[in-house]
């Protein structure tokens, strides 16, 4: 029983978080609702990049990792192919689903 206390006490220390080097470059904190199959998809991802020892894996990096990637399909676009876009994308995404087929970080 003892030494279950202490693993637990362990798991609940915190690392300290260091004062940003350029006080006016802080990041701005977003919440973002992902739904279950997003949300598993994401976890599946954070596991296998800590699988893999890399070292800034977390749903924040992916989530940044997917941003750049949006801004680079994006780059040079007009606002009606931007729209178009998106249009396509949940065209597929529906397509998707009513086929069965779930997207998986792996493939």
């Amino acid at each position: 029983m003892r030494g279950r206390a202490v693993r637990t006490a362990a798991k609940r220390t915190a690392r300290a978080v260091a004062e940003p080097v350029d006080p006016g470059h802080r990041r701005r904190i977003h919440s973002v609702s992902f739904d279950a199959s997003e949300d598993d998809w994401i976890d599946a991802l954070v596991d296998l990049l800590s699988e893999a020892g890399y070292p800034k894996a977390g749903r924040s990096e992916i989530i940044r990792v997917g941003l750049l990637g949006l801004q680079d399909a994006l780059a040079g676009r007009t606002r009606a192919e931007i729209l178009k876009f998106f249009v396509l994308r949940d065209a597929e995404r529906l397509l998707a689903s009513l086929d069965g087929t779930p997207r998986l970080p792996f493939d």
